[in-house]
């Protein structure tokens, strides 16, 4: 980005006077832009966080205006102004009079983030904080208004603690955080009032500068804001931090308000880098702000939805802006293979660009395979494609760098190239190279690309013949008996080796292949995925069902399981294993489908309808569901009976699913788990779905060093697909141009519906309602004309009385799926269509 050059002082001006002269009232300052929609909230600042974030570096804190040590990956440095692959600061404070103010409201604005000061002597101060996307850089700004009559002339200092250290390594790895960092050193540069921190040795660089010039600065170690000198300690388990201040003298008119610019850049590549950003952020820093809000409200209207259920409306939008947030780009990752942090190799590879969608915030800012394959689902509806897109292409370019020809998609990438985990000899997570290949197909079905389905084609090939081969270490099927070795998602000792989520996810993955190849030509990876695919479904239900539970096995043991510590655990092979664990749910998550696959390919359910019905009956239970969703291991449950009632948003998401592919859809089923996850979307963050809900035994306000995300990327996943997958009934066939639109309307609402949803090249709307016997569905598109599947879903024992398509009767066919009983017409999209079925 090129430098645009800011404001200067002449010469001869001091930068005392200048520093008053710049922020007398009458002064042409703008206003710190913002738009609604906000969530704000004025309760126990001090204990919750926030995030402000572009895709390139954002500044985490407590929604007091502090910033106190949390995260637990680098024990109390997950917070602060980062802009990865490093950390920046600890924290930035400003005083008034001498007096740090601690904030009274907390705002979550579309892109930013605002907080709100108790007035000192009668001057208000407000922050704004936000991080441009495409730039290393964290603006903030400072909104100082003067509450009284008269002017008032007083002192502004902003203290700013430097902590430049790495995303990786970690607090345990070899070598440590704290063995890694080194002491930052640091100068204040007058000419352009600029704190300048930097790791020697190291091309790690943190600038600090303000819009003003300020009356002076300095770097000194004992600069440390409002921290008390008994609580530092916390910020230097790891850190090796220097503090720099700047102060001013400034006078402001009565009932006047002016705005001081904080901008905080960084680069892990060159000082330059990062004058550049700092310079571009300061020429125009309410443009930017401008052009962030105006990207967020375009966000916004895309798959704009009406749904009758507010909380599940607000969730819906706010998981889109979640997203957004959490959308991270890299530079010059150095890709090196660390073996789950025993080792520090030299890199094998650098990428000059990595881009994708980081996990939560704040410990898990950096990129993962299986969240990306969740992650997509929401991501698609929303109709953020590029950051789907781009995220598998990182996945699978690391992957290949780090485990060859194999196709083994890996676990975990952080932000500086490192791979904790995922090589060939580690045991898991076998689940994610299969559910990458369904991602893939996943996009490529809603946008048609083919080109971006041939690149991923050759890699989810390899990855799913090495998954179903006997020629690995840990995670392939290596006895050949259908079922591969390996973790999956549960990652919990005391399990057979093989894993009903692994099992569930590569069926469905074997099925995306076939559909693919049979697109492409390939008839012979058609055929052997499609054989994969039918020896699973044909031995699924006699090896894994466990009649005296009503549930599908949740592990199988092989022989050389035995011995594990326990009193629920491998006793001999082929043992079925319950442990009550979330991933009971899978078997009914993966029914794929029911329009737009190839004719050759296969079933679409791996449970048989009567035990998932049997299965998702009992997973309502209260031995797995409580008041917070779907437990991670039920009551009596796990190796030693004890459980683990803890409720993430993925299993709760999970279940959602599950139950909503097979017409399980009202308050106290689907929607029930939806509930769970969007009535925490104001749990800490206003606006921020999180990554555990509070549970029996999980306490969201702990330590802020021992918490689970304040924003976690796949908790969408459990709001936004069933909407519009299930309830919209929407499922597109871009690649054939075929569009599915057969709704299924909880009993509870009377309708609801969806505008400006992209699919293929155009946008589709859709609106579903009920009104007694009568079921309406209307679909338009702006793209093209394609064939039309229009129906609706209604009961069982309905009496089809009549159905008409634009007013007309209409021959129609009646389906019964998964769901239930649909009723399908075919036309096409070159109008907009309104169909009426009436049912008794």
């Amino acid at each position: 980005m090129n430098a645009i050059n800011r404001r200067r002082a002449p010469a001869l001006v001091s930068a005392a006077l200048l520093s008053i002269a710049l922020l007398v009232a009458g002064d042409p300052v703008a206003a710190v832009p913002k738009s609604a929609p906000e969530r704000s909230t004025r309760d126990d600042l001090a204990g919750k966080r926030w995030v402000a974030s572009g895709d390139r570096a954002y500044a985490i804190g407590a929604q007091d205006g502090t910033f106190p040590p949390m995260g637990w990956h680098i024990r109390g440095e997950m917070g602060g102004v980062w802009a990865h692959p490093i950390k920046l600061l600890d924290g930035y404070w400003f005083a008034i009079n001498g007096r740090y103010p601690t904030a009274g409201e907390y705002t979550t604005g579309i892109g930013y983030a605002r907080q709100e000061f108790a007035a000192r002597t009668g001057i208000q101060m407000t922050q704004t904080a936000f991080s441009p996307d495409g730039s290393p850089v964290v603006l903030v700004g400072v909104e100082l208004s003067n509450t009284k009559e008269n002017g008032r002339a007083f002192s502004l200092r902003m203290d700013a603690r430097s902590d430049i250290l790495s995303a990786y390594p970690w607090g345990w790895t070899v070598p440590s955080a704290a063995e890694f960092n080194r002491d930052d050193e640091g100068r204040y540069d007058r000419s352009t009032g600029t704190l300048e921190f930097n790791e020697p040795g190291r091309s790690w660089h943190a600038l600090v500068r303000t819009s003003e010039r300020p009356k002076n600065g300095r770097v000194h170690d004992n600069v440390w804001g409002p921290v008390a000198p008994d609580e530092r300690a916390d910020y230097m388990e790891h850190g090796r931090g220097k503090g720099g201040r700047l102060k001013w003298t400034i006078k402001l008119e009565g009932n006047a308000t002016e705005t001081l610019w904080l901008a905080v850049a960084g680069s892990h590549t060159s000082k330059a880098e990062a004058e550049s950003a700092l310079d571009s952020a300061l020429a125009a820093p309410e443009t930017l702000l401008d052009e962030k809000i105006a990207h967020r409200q375009e966000l916004l209207a895309r798959t704009n939805v009406e749904l009758p259920d507010d909380g599940l409306e607000a969730a819906f939008d706010w998981g889109k802006l979640n997203l957004q947030a959490l959308r991270r780009t890299v530079t010059d990752a150095e890709i090196r293979d660390v073996d789950e942090g025993r080792n520090y190799p030299a890199p094998v590879a650098t990428v000059p660009e990595l881009t994708g969608i980081g996990a939560g915030y704040p410990d898990y800012p950096w990129y993962f395979g299986t969240d990306g394959a969740y992650t997509a689902h929401p991501l698609v509806v929303s109709g953020q494609w590029d950051t789907a897109i781009e995220h598998l292409r990182s996945i699978k370019d690391v992957s290949r760098i780090l485990n060859g020809d194999t196709g083994k998609v890996v676990h975990e990438v952080m932000t500086d190239g490192s791979v904790y985990w995922g090589n060939t000899e580690h045991a898991g997570n076998t689940n994610e190279t299969s559910q990458f290949a369904t991602a893939v197909h996943l996009v490529w079905r809603w946008t048609g690309d083919d080109p971006f389905r041939d690149e991923m084609y050759d890699f989810i090939v390899d990855g799913l013949r090495y998954v179903m081969s006997n020629d690995c270490v840990v995670t392939c099927d290596k006895d050949q008996d259908n079922w591969a070795e390996g973790n999956g998602m549960v990652e919990r000792t005391g399990m057979g080796s093989e894993k009903l989520d692994v099992t569930a996810y590569q069926w469905q993955a074997l099925r995306a292949l076939q559909d693919m190849a049979l697109s492409k030509g390939d008839l012979t990876t058609g055929a052997w995925a499609g054989s994969e695919a039918d020896a699973i479904e044909n031995a699924f239900e006699d090896a894994w069902w466990m009649n005296d539970e009503g549930l599908f096995a949740d592990s199988r043991c092989n022989a050389g399981d035995e011995g594990e510590e326990g009193t629920n655990v491998c006793a001999a092979p082929d043992q079925k294993l319950q442990q009550y664990h979330w991933i009971n749910a899978t078997p009914m998550e993966v029914v794929l489908d029911q329009q737009g696959l190839d004719p050759a390919t296969g079933d679409l359910e791996l449970a048989s309808r009567p035990h998932a019905q049997t299965a998702l009956d009992n997973l309502e239970s209260d031995r797995f569901t409580g008041e917070c969703g779907l437990f991670h291991t039920g009551i009596g449950g796990g190796p030693t009976e004890a459980g683990e009632l803890s409720c993430w948003t993925l299993p709760s998401s999970v279940m959602a699913v599950a139950e909503a592919n097979h017409g399980r859809v009202g308050d106290d089923q689907a929607q029930f788990y939806m509930h769970t996850i969007s009535d925490q979307l104001d749990l800490e963050m206003p606006g921020a779905l999180p990554e555990i809900a509070p549970s029996p035994e999980y306490d969201p306000f702990v330590d802020f060093r021992d918490r689970a995300m304040f924003m976690q990327a796949w908790s969408s996943y459990g709001v936004q697909w069933p909407v519009i997958n299930h309830f919209l009934g929407v499922r597109p066939d871009a690649p054939d141009e075929h569009l599915y639109v057969v709704p299924q309307v909880p009993d509870e609402w009377p309708g609801l519906s969806v505008t400006d949803l992209a699919v293929g090249p155009g946008t589709v709307a859709a609106e579903a309602s009920r009104d007694g016997n009568q079921h309406v569905t209307k679909v338009s598109a702006t793209e093209g004309e394609w064939s039309l599947t229009i129906g609706h879903t209604v009961r069982e024992d309905a009496v089809i009385e009549s159905v008409t398509l634009d007013g007309a009767p209409v021959a129609y066919d009646e389906v019964v799926t998964s769901r239930g009983r649909e009723v399908q017409v075919k036309t096409t999209t070159e109008s907009d269509r309104t169909l009426v079925v009436t049912a008794e």
